[in-house]
Order: C-alpha cells, then structure tokens, then sequence
C-alpha cells in the first residue's frame, strides 16, 4: 500500500478481515481448502503473493495437514493464476527445503516451488530460515519456566522479522524469476534466542535442556498417534541440528522483537486487571 499498489487479501473468514481493515478495506474470504472456493480468484489482478502456509506451532490444532495447505492449496492457486494470465507469482518458501525433502514440511515447499518454476509465470521465491513469530509460543512456556532446548543449541541461525520479510516480498515482485534467500541481520545460536526470551519474559527462571536421544524416543510414538504433529516436530529436530543461516537482510533484532512483543502481552495484562 505504502509503494502505490492497489491490495486485496484473501482471509478466512470476516474477523482475518477486521484485523487487516487498517491497511486495506479490500478482502476475500475463501475456504483454500475448497478448490470451488478459489475459482477465478485471481481474475482482474496482476499479481500473486502466497504467504499461505501452515502453522509449525504445536499449540496449532488444525487437521488439514502440509501437503493439503502448502501443496494443494498452493497448487490450486497457481492454477488459478496461469489462467487468469497473472504476471507475478511471489511465493514464500523455506530456506533449504531442497535438502530435506524426506522431511514433509520442507517437501511440500520445495515441491510447490519447482511447480512454479515451471508454470510459464513470472516468479520470485522467498526463502527465510525462520520468521521471529514462529518463536512467539516459547514466550509462554519461558513465562511458566518450561522452556526446553534440545542438545547443546550451539547451531546457528538468522530468523528475520515478518515485517522486514514483507518488505523482501515487495521488492521481489520486480525482478524476473529469481529464487532469494533472505535472513534476518543479526545470527544467534539457538541457545542465544532461547536465552533472549527467558531474560525477557521470566529471568528468575532458566532454560532447561533436554537430551536429543530422549526426543528422538518420542518421535516414533508420534507418527502413530498424530502425524500432523510428527511432521511438526520432525522439522524441528532437523533444524536444530544444523546451521541455518541465509544472507543478512531484515533490520531488527531479535531481542528487540521479543521486548516489544512482552511489552504489548504486559500492556494488555495491565489493562485487564
């Protein structure tokens, strides 16, 4: 809205809509479930920006699963795309999805992304290693002093703040067919954001660690009782065993996020009492 374009978001439902009114009074609601739901959803627009994914929270209750929403859903969209002649396609993807297709979390986004590529549109591919809200459940378990880091968190990674990656989304709508991987500007071991966060949210409290042998036993069980679940924390535990760091790009820092996101949860208390 701010560089001129004329922005419509497609919402699940009229409260998606609310949240959103501030920066743009046009929305659709669609189930992206429902292909029926998505016919001719991209007609009389030029171009696409799918954020669309599932949630890796393990607080995420759903039932659809990663191929249903990120695959499918995905796919249905392009579909929609091709035949209304859109002329930019610019997808959110996951940083080295391509090593780890094994995994159905970086499957499906890798997936999706060769299937753009070879749609015949104009397309960007984003690639963070992580967005700082996906951190946000461990302000609740630090708070209570159940956070947990599994293994020695001695590996690396850059997250990068939703904001500075809508920016990235912006800007990659101009360039001809290119895959971007984008990371915050600061790298932290696991340990650091885990740390960040209890300091912040609950400092007379501490990280607990976890062996990695005793989640690995737990995985198995998962697989039988709840795959969506399984698929969750199967992601986690490849990516906490190694270094996820992309070029630097994002502004803000880590724990200035999570400062500020403590102080709206605490604002919020305040007012309530």
């Amino acid at each position: 809205m701010e560089q001129g374009y004329d922005l419509t978001v497609v919402v699940r439902n009229a409260q998606k809509a609310e949240k959103l009114s501030s920066i743009t009074p046009k929305f659709i609601i669609a189930d992206i479930t429902n292909p029926s739901s998505l016919a001719n959803i991209c007609q009389g627009f030029d171009i696409v920006i799918s954020a669309l994914g599932k949630s890796v929270s393990p607080n995420d209750n759903s039932k659809c699963t990663f191929n249903e929403i990120d695959l499918i859903a995905n796919t249905n969209i392009l579909q929609e795309a091709i035949k209304n002649g859109i002329r930019k396609f610019v997808y959110i993807s996951a940083l080295h999805s391509e090593k780890y297709i094994h995994l159905e979390y970086f499957r499906v986004h890798h997936e999706f992304s060769e299937l753009l590529k070879k749609s015949g549109l104009n397309y960007s591919i984003i690639k963070p290693p992580a967005i700082f809200s996906g951190f946000l459940d461990m302000m609740e378990m630090a708070k209570k002093g159940q956070l947990i880091n599994i293994v020695k968190g001695d590996k690396r990674t850059n997250p990068i703040y939703e904001v500075d990656l809508a920016t990235a989304c912006v800007d990659a709508i101009r360039p001809d067919n290119v895959v971007m991987e984008i990371g915050g500007a600061t790298i932290y071991t696991r340990k650091q954001l885990y740390e960040i966060i209890q300091k912040e949210v609950n400092p007379k409290k501490s990280v607990k660690y976890l062996p990695l042998w005793t989640f690995k036993l737990i995985l198995p069980l998962l697989k039988i009782f709840n795959k969506n679940l399984f698929d969750k924390f199967a992601f986690f535990l490849a990516a906490i065993q190694v270094d996820t760091i992309a070029p630097q790009r994002g502004q803000m820092k880590f724990e200035e996020y999570i400062k500020m996101k403590h102080s709206i949860t605490t604002n919020r208390l305040d007012v309530n009492e």
